[in-house]
């Protein structure tokens, strides 16, 4: 069942779950960390924290960065997830392993070509930790209830939000196979996937990868624990 560790404010959140990065990593025994990573807007606090602590607090060469979406851009657009944690990450982004989503490839090969990526590494089992938010109607990385991207299987499908533009994701599958779940919550409006999630029933996206794992760390603001 997941763990909810409860702080007063988003920036406490990315700093724990940050915290939570360095600790792992520097457990692990293997010479790489195989970290995925999602956009939004929690993920360049923790990016910033990560890189005030790398060198003292841990290696960033130890890291291999993954991404678990992506929007359909290049990295230089503005929405290109792996553009802002480039631009958050500074050093470490120099100094870790990153293995990008091409969204600048037409999105099924960007899909494939990823999808070969993550079974380089393990396929389903590629990922050491996937750090994850959710969204107010509880989708995780691009995987919207009632579309076709939330049931695929193989390990990268390419999705369409509803506001109408494609996606590439890792599937359900992939998340529900990675060695931990780090999850950030900011906000009342995340309060009822989060419930879902603590009390074991997998009907939002949310609660269905997180449903029946060993390792699921969830990271949430005073707004979302006062609204569960």
């Amino acid at each position: 069942m997941a763990r909810l560790i409860t702080h007063s404010t988003p920036a406490c959140v990315a700093s724990a779950a940050a915290d939570a990065i360095v600790r792992a990593v520097n457990r692990h025994q293997g010479h790489r960390f195989n970290l995925a990573l999602s956009g939004g807007s929690t993920p360049p606090l923790i990016f910033r924290r990560l890189r005030r602590l790398a060198g003292r607090g841990f290696a960033p060469d130890r890291l291999r960065l993954f991404w678990i979406d992506e929007r359909c851009v290049p990295i230089s657009h503005p929405d290109s997830n792996a553009g802002s944690a480039r631009k958050h990450l500074g050093n470490i982004w120099d100094a870790a392993d990153v293995r990008i989503m091409s969204g600048a490839l037409p999105p099924p090969d960007a899909a494939e070509a990823y999808a070969r990526r993550l079974h380089y590494f393990g396929g389903a089992h590629a990922f050491d930790m996937a750090l994850v938010g959710l969204g107010p109607d509880g989708h995780i990385a691009s995987l919207f209830p009632g579309t076709d991207a939330l049931e695929a299987g193989g390990s990268v499908a390419v999705g369409q939000a509803p506001s109408g533009d494609y996606r590439i994701s890792v599937t359900l599958p992939v998340l529900r196979s990675a060695r931990s779940l780090l999850v950030v919550a900011c906000g009342a409006s995340k309060a009822w996937a989060v419930r879902e999630a603590l009390t074991g029933r997998p009907v939002s996206p949310f609660a269905r990868a997180c449903s029946g794992r060993p390792r699921v760390e969830i990271h949430a603001d005073a707004a979302c624990s006062r609204a569960l």
